[in-house]
């Protein structure tokens, strides 16, 4: 079977569209086009809709994006058991906040953080899994993986209410990327908060995001951080 990369290229051409004209066919810059046209693919958005014009079932999109995943330099988490993704996953499951057994099936990825409502998009991580979603090709083998439904417009239109966020946890973050933030409780009592933000920076005292809606800067005292993790995946 042909790498995703050149299936990937060849459609294009056949279209007769520039990279920057198919990747907005799927909500993607050209840098990201070109990425894939070379073979480094990790996380897609949109992936069905790119396996329906690819001509591919859901299946077979996903065994070609498990090995060009596992060859990409990015991606050295990657393990045979994605071939599995529309079936069993096998041992591939996520323990986390004492999480139950997961169902079995393709969704072994547990969804945390209640949404409390409001523009802020606040979410209360009291250890309550609200369900299970599917696991994405890169993120196999992550057992600390989880995935939250987005909710408030402060990071629109980056992400809008009731799309799918996933994390690694493990993973490293730099400036721009976005961000799952847990913070403390406000009360002895509670249970920590998140916020879906950009990283920006860290300070002596704080830890500096950004939101898109309204545009600014916000600063969490560092002493209230409980977590901060990457998000590797979105889809609506």
């Amino acid at each position: 079977m042909e790498k995703l990369s050149d299936i990937i290229r060849i459609k294009r051409k056949e279209m007769g569209l520039t990279q920057k004209a198919f990747g907005n066919l799927f909500g993607v810059q050209q840098t990201t086009i070109s990425d894939w046209e070379k073979g480094k693919i990790s996380m897609m958005r949109n992936w069905q809709k790119l396996a329906k014009e690819l001509g591919l079932s859901e299946s077979d999109f996903l065994d070609l994006m498990a090995e060009a995943t596992a060859e990409s330099e990015k991606q050295e988490r990657m393990i045979p058991a994605l071939r599995q993704a529309m079936g069993p996953m096998g041992t591939a499951t996520a323990k986390i906040f004492a999480a139950p057994k997961p169902p079995s099936g393709e969704r072994d990825v547990p969804i945390l953080g209640r949404s409390k409502g409001g523009s802020e998009g606040e979410f209360e991580f009291n250890g309550q899994v609200m369900g299970w979603e599917w696991r994405p090709p890169h993120l196999v083998g992550v057992s600390e993986a989880y995935a939250t439904y987005v909710d408030g417009e402060s990071m629109y239109p980056r992400y809008k209410p009731g799309e799918t966020v996933w994390t690694n946890p493990p993973k490293s973050y730099a400036r721009g990327d976005d961000v799952i933030v847990q913070l403390a409780p406000k009360e002895e009592d509670g249970v920590p908060r998140g916020f879906i933000k950009e990283f920006v920076r860290w300070e002596p005292s704080f830890l500096v995001v950004f939101q898109f809606n309204p545009p600014e800067e916000i600063k969490y005292p560092r002493d209230q951080i409980v977590s901060v993790h990457k998000i590797d995946y979105a889809q609506k």
